[in-house]
């Protein structure tokens, strides 16, 4: 609540919402989630997020609940629309290049005493929230991350000038046994086909891993339109692919591995936040604002930021240091 000298009384109740799908967007909003929880240990804190994400953040303790909404389509925007309950104190609405008006209407629907988030007006929007607070969106060439920890410390949480340390999601304990040790992971695809690297470079990235006594396994995503298929048949052979599993199962290996190497999507970003020693290509994005956040992320990108000039040995060179490092190869 406002006091009457302009101050806000400490929330006891919180909603974050970040309700799109873009599972790499929401772990990069992670250190911000976590600055609130520190800066409010005492308040009960709702995370909002979509169906497809909902995996990634369940289960972690940045929240005392996640609220899974289906904003897509008339029926589930409405069914998320028709809440029940206290409402909050404090909701801090998170967005990043993009404004999605269903979750705007579930920020003005949470009735919250506070709704704080970035003006709408960056976007070329109007304030379907009611914002309480609009935030100016954080001029200069600032990480995702830190744009996020500026809507975070808008919102009172101070802590955000303080990143968070990494891991920034814990894997599930009984799924670690599971997962193999000491495996080195390639994603030769990406939902977005302009995020791929030549997947006949990946090719070369396994065949020199291997000679070097790594057990190289390819993960493929449901989007990927046969780059692994194409990989294997550059690399003259069959390797084990990883394809289906979960996120929770996919972050497992991931914790227990020795090396990820992919393309800029959401994988990249889950390994990074195990804390796996993770190196990601970049052609149009530029890594200094989409990178993963994580321990010992390298990022790898060609002066033209075209995938095309990148060749084997300039993503080798970012990749075999690591493994060195963590005294794997």
């Amino acid at each position: 609540m406002t006091r009457a000298d302009g101050s806000h009384s400490e929330p006891l109740r919180i909603e974050l919402f970040r309700p799109q799908n873009q599972l790499g967007d929401l772990l990069l909003n992670v250190p911000a989630i976590r600055a609130v929880r520190n800066r409010f240990p005492a308040a009960h804190i709702t995370l909002i997020v979509g169906p497809q994400n909902a995996p990634a953040v369940l289960g972690q303790g940045w929240a005392d609940r996640v609220r899974v909404v289906a904003t897509r389509g008339v029926r589930g925007l409405w069914s998320a629309l028709a809440r029940s309950g206290p409402r909050a104190d404090l909701a801090i609405y998170f967005t990043t290049v993009s404004y999605s008006g269903s979750g705007a209407w579930l920020v003005r629907a949470s009735g919250a005493t506070r709704r704080v988030g970035f003006d709408p007006a960056h976007y070329g929007e109007r304030d379907r929230a009611a914002l309480t607070e609009a935030v100016p969106f954080p001029q200069g060439d600032l990480h995702q991350s830190a744009v996020s920890l500026a809507l975070a410390r808008a919102a009172g949480a101070a802590s955000a000038d303080v990143v968070p340390p990494p891991p920034y999601f814990v894997p599930d304990p009984s799924l670690l046994g599971r997962a193999p040790g000491g495996a080195v992971y390639l994603h030769p695809g990406a939902g977005k086909v302009k995020n791929r690297w030549p997947a006949a470079r990946f090719a070369e990235v396994a065949r020199t891993l291997m000679a070097r006594g790594c057990e190289i396994s390819w993960i493929e995503g449901p989007q990927d339109g046969g780059c692994v298929d194409e990989a294997s048949r550059a690399l003259g052979r069959s390797l084990p692919v990883v394809r289906g599993e979960t996120i929770p199962m996919l972050a497992a290996r991931f914790a227990r591995a020795a090396l990820y190497v992919g393309n800029d999507t959401g994988p990249l970003h889950l390994a990074a936040a195990t804390g796996c020693p993770t190196v990601g290509i970049y052609g149009w994005s530029d890594p200094a604002a989409w990178a993963p956040v994580g321990r010992c992320v390298r990022s790898v990108r060609a002066a033209d930021a075209s995938l095309e000039s990148i060749p084997p040995e300039q993503v080798l060179e970012a990749a075999l240091p690591l493994l060195q490092e963590f005294a794997i190869a």
